[in-house]
C-alpha cells in the first residue's frame, strides 16, 4: 500500500497536495482522477511513498485517507513541465495545481481530448539565452523560414506562439510554403475535428514539425522542440484575464529554461522590459538590433482647432482626411479608420476656443463625472491613467467661456459622424459588437478587402485582421489614446503607431488636439532606440518594471466589507511599502479599492510575501505585473 500525494488541478483549490491511499504506485507527473468534495477532479501526482514509511505521519494526522479510484489511460507530464509549474507558482503566489490546471489546454482540462503521448525526453539540454528580434513583419518571416529549415535539418521541430488566432493563420500562410504536411495548428477556434486531428499529428514523429499555436495551447511536452518563436511578442493577449493571470512570455520563456529550449522574442517594438535585459545583456540579440525601422506608410499629424461656430463647434475630420478618404475611394482602394474603445475617455473641451482639460501629473484628458450627493449633484474631473480627481471647471481658463462640453469620440459616435459627413458611402464597423466571433471577424476582413474602395472603421482589435496593405488610414482622435489607463502608455501608442504605418502603403493621418509631441515624432521618424532609452529613464525614476516588480491587490464589496479588507491586508503587510487607494468611481452601491506593492525585481519572488499573498481571501485578486494599476 503507498500514500500518493496528488496536485489538484483547479482553480478554486488553495491548496498545493492532497493525499490518498493506493494499492498502485505512481510516478510524480502522473494524471489521475482524484475524489474531491464529492466530485471527481484531475490532478498531478507530486510524490508517492510506501506505508511502512509514512505510519508516523499517519498516526499524528487528524483525518483519514481516502483511497484512490481505479485509473484507466494513465497519462504523465514530464519533469520539465513539472518543474516550470513549481517555478511560475512561486513568482505568480499561488498554488502549483493553479498553475498547472492553467497551462494545459482547455480540451484536456475538460477530457475533451486526451493528454496526447509525446516520448518526454531524458536528454539534457544546456539552457540558452532568449534572443531578440525587432524588425518589420516581412524581416521578422524571413528569419523565421530560416531558422525552421535550420531546426529542421537538425532533426529538430519548431514551437511558433502567436497571441490571436488570426495572427495563427498569418504565421501558417507566412512560413508553410514547401513544409505543408508538416504545420500543426492550435488554436481555440479550430473545430472539434481540426482539433483531434491536430493532436493526432503531434504523436507522430515520422518527421520535425512546425506548430503554431496561441497561448492556450503553447506549453507542449512534445520531446524534439528545440526552438520556441514569440511572434507579436509585446501583445497584451499574452496575459491570462483568468485566475492566476500567467504572462505566457514568462511561461513560455521559464519552460525554455527548464527544457534547454532556444527561445526567440519577436516584434517591431518588443516591451522595454526585453530591451532592458539585451542592453543588461541577459538576452541577446537575434541578427542586429536597428536604430530607426524603415516603414512603407508616412505618418501626417494634423492638429485640429474647434472654431466657435453654430453649426459645428466641434470637428471630427479634417478637411485634409477627408479629401484623402475622397481619393482614396476614387482610386477603389481601402481606407482604415482607427477610433478608441466605445465609451473610453471621453475629453472635456470647450466650444469656444477649442480647449481640452488635462491632468497636469499625466497629460491624459480629464473624463467629466457626475455623481450625486444628498439629492446634489456634482461634478468631477477623473483622470483615467492615475485616477486622481478634482472638482469640475466651471468655465475655461483659456477664454474664461462658460461653453463646456463633454465629447465622447468612442467608435459609435464617430460611425454617426461617418454616416453624416460621407453619405451612402457604406462603412465596415468593426468592434466587439459586430466582430463578437472569429467567424464574424474574418467575414468583416473579407468584406473590406473583396470592396474596392471600402472603409473600415474599427478599434484595437481589428488591427490583427489587417493582414494586407491599406492605402490610407486615419486615427481619428489620438487625444483618446492619451487618455488609455495604462502604465505602458507611450510603449503602446507607439507600438500601434508602427503597426499601423507598416499596414499602410500611403499615408496614416494622425488627428489631435495637442501639439505634436515627442513620441508623435519617434513613431514617424521610426526611433525606436532613442524612444527606450528615454522610456527606460523614466521608469527607473518612476520605480517602474523592469526596475520593479509590481503586486496589485483589488478587492470590492460594499463599504463595510472593503473597509474589512483592508484593515486585514494591512495588517498582514505592515512591514512594507503597500499603498491602498480607491478607484475612479464605480457603480452604486459597489466599492473598488486597489493596493499595490513594489518588491525591486532582482528580490521577486520573495517568500515571506507569498506567503502573506497566500493567505488572503479569495475575493482578492491578486496580480502580478498587470498593465494596469488602476
Amino acid at each position: 500500500m503507498y500514500v500518493i500525494s496528488v496536485i489538484p488541478l483547479k482553480r478554486s483549490i488553495q491548496t498545493d497536495s492532497l493525499s490518498y491511499f493506493s494499492g498502485t504506485s505512481y510516478t510524480p507527473g502522473t494524471i489521475l482522477t482524484i475524489p474531491v468534495r464529492n466530485r471527481d477532479i484531475m490532478g498531478v501526482v507530486s510524490a508517492a511513498a510506501e506505508v511502512s514509511t509514512t505510519k508516523t505521519a499517519l498516526r499524528a494526522a487528524t483525518f483519514s485517507l481516502k483511497k484512490l479510484p481505479p485509473q484507466t489511460a494513465v497519462q504523465s507530464l514530464s519533469p520539465a513541465y513539472t518543474k516550470t509549474a513549481e517555478t511560475l507558482a512561486q513568482y505568480y503566489a499561488t498554488s502549483v495545481g493553479s498553475v498547472l490546471f492553467a497551462l494545459l489546454a482547455p480540451e484536456i482540462r475538460n477530457g475533451t481530448i486526451p493528454l496526447p503521448y509525446t516520448h518526454h525526453t531524458t536528454e539534457v539540454r544546456t539552457p540558452t539565452p532568449p534572443e531578440l528580434l525587432q524588425g518589420t513583419q516581412d524581416e521578422r518571416h524571413v528569419a523565421y523560414r530560416s531558422l525552421v529549415r535550420e531546426t529542421f535539418a537538425h532533426s529538430g521541430s519548431v514551437l511558433c506562439v502567436v497571441p490571436t488566432s488570426i495572427e495563427a493563420e498569418t504565421m501558417q500562410h507566412a512560413l508553410s510554403a514547401g513544409i505543408e504536411d508538416r504545420v500543426i495548428l492550435l488554436t481555440s477556434t479550430m473545430t472539434k475535428r481540426n482539433m483531434q486531428a491536430a493532436y493526432r499529428a503531434l504523436e507522430d514523429f515520422s518527421k520535425s514539425k512546425l506548430i503554431i499555436a496561441t497561448p492556450s495551447h503553447a506549453v507542449l511536452d512534445r520531446h524534439d522542440i528545440t526552438t520556441v518563436i514569440i511572434e507579436h511578442a509585446r501583445s497584451p493577449y499574452f496575459k491570462a484575464r483568468t485566475k492566476p493571470y500567467l504572462d505566457y512570455r514568462t511561461v513560455l520563456t521559464t519552460h525554455a529554461r527548464h527544457t534547454g529550449r532556444r527561445l526567440i522574442m519577436g516584434d517591431i517594438l518588443l516591451r522595454s522590459e526585453e530591451e532592458y535585459l539585451r542592453r543588461e545583456d541577459t538576452y541577446h540579440t537575434y541578427g542586429e538590433t536597428p536604430k530607426r525601422i524603415a516603414l512603407p506608410g508616412t505618418l501626417t499629424p494634423i492638429t485640429l482647432t474647434d472654431t466657435p461656430s453654430t453649426d459645428t463647434p466641434f470637428r471630427l475630420f479634417s478637411p485634409e482626411v477627408l479629401e484623402a478618404i475622397a481619393q482614396t475611394r476614387s482610386a477603389k482602394r481601402q481606407t482604415f479608420l482607427f477610433t478608441a474603445h466605445r465609451g473610453l475617455a471621453p475629453v472635456v473641451a470647450c466650444i469656444d476656443c477649442g480647449y481640452i482639460f488635462r491632468s497636469p501629473e499625466t497629460g491624459a484628458p480629464y473624463s467629466l463625472v457626475r455623481t450625486t450627493k444628498n439629492g446634489t449633484e456634482e461634478r468631477w474631473f477623473v483622470c483615467s491613467t492615475s485616477g486622481s480627481r478634482k472638482r469640475a471647471a466651471d468655465v475655461c481658463p483659456e477664454c474664461t467661456s462658460w461653453r463646456l462640453r463633454e465629447r465622447g469620440i468612442g467608435i459609435q459616435y464617430v460611425h454617426d459622424e461617418l454616416a453624416k459627413t460621407l453619405k451612402n458611402t457604406p462603412v465596415i464597423l468593426f468592434d466587439h459588437t459586430t466582430a463578437s466571433t472569429f467567424k464574424k471577424a474574418c467575414f468583416l476582413r473579407d468584406k473590406f478587402y473583396a470592396t474596392k474602395g471600402a472603409i473600415m472603421l474599427g478599434t484595437h482589435m481589428a488591427i490583427p485582421y489587417l493582414t494586407q496593405p491599406i492605402t490610407t488610414s486615419v486615427i481619428v482622435s489620438m487625444d483618446a489614446l492619451y487618455a488609455t489607463p495604462t502604465w505602458r502608455l507611450q510603449e503602446e501608442n507607439l507600438a500601434f503607431l508602427l503597426r499601423l504605418r507598416e499596414q499602410t502603403t500611403g499615408t496614416v493621418y494622425l488627428q489631435t488636439r495637442t501639439t505634436t509631441d515627442d513620441l508623435i515624432r519617434h513613431a514617424q521618424q521610426g526611433a525606436t532606440e532613442l524612444f527606450y532609452t528615454e522610456e527606460l529613464e523614466l521608469r527607473k525614476t518612476f520605480n517602474y518594471p523592469p526596475f520593479t516588480t509590481f503586486i496589485h491587490l483589488t478587492w470590492q464589496g460594499d463599504r463595510a466589507a472593503i473597509d474589512r479588507i483592508e484593515q486585514l491586508i494591512q495588517q498582514t503587510f505592515t512591514d512594507t511599502n503597500l499603498s491602498i487607494y480607491n478607484a475612479p468611481p464605480s457603480p452604486k452601491g459597489v466599492h473598488t479599492r486597489y493596493g499595490l506593492l513594489r518588491v525591486a525585481s532582482i528580490d521577486w519572488p520573495d517568500a515571506r510575501i507569498r506567503t502573506a499573498l497566500l493567505t488572503l481571501p479569495p475575493s482578492v485578486r491578486v496580480v502580478i505585473n498587470p498593465d494596469r494599476i488602476i
